[in-house]
């Protein structure tokens, strides 16, 4: 039989804002990190494999670029992206964990806190 009272404590934690707020943001910040970590090894590898475009000539009023330099400056445009991505989900990341932590802490303060009542 199950001690009475063992659920209370995570029934006040699921209604504090601070602590849903919080796990939401980690969750969301977990999974960019995640996605961002794993695109940032595949647009680097196709970084390195692409070969670096020529200079483009500077006389030429409208140049034209390749396949190979439109091939390169997309794979860079989107490395920037989900490095921009990483750096994101672990703010976000932090950020939940702090507010986690704030409601876990308010909700420990309220508990020491004694109950209004009459004074003796």
């Amino acid at each position: 039989m199950a001690a009475p009272g063992l659920g209370a404590p995570f029934t006040q934690l699921l209604r504090s804002s601070l602590v849903v707020a919080g796990m939401l943001l980690a969750g969301v910040g977990i999974g960019d990190t995640v996605a961002g970590r794993s695109k940032i090894g595949q647009y680097q590898e196709l970084l390195r494999t692409t070969a670096d475009p020529a200079p483009a000539d500077p006389a030429a009023l409208f140049p034209t670029a390749s396949e190979s330099q439109e091939r390169h400056e997309l794979a860079r445009a989107k490395l920037g992206f989900y490095q921009l991505l990483l750096t994101v989900g672990q703010l976000l990341t932090v950020v939940g964990f702090v507010l986690m932590a704030l409601g876990v802490l308010r909700l420990r303060f309220r508990a020491l806190r004694p109950a209004p009542g009459p004074a003796p």
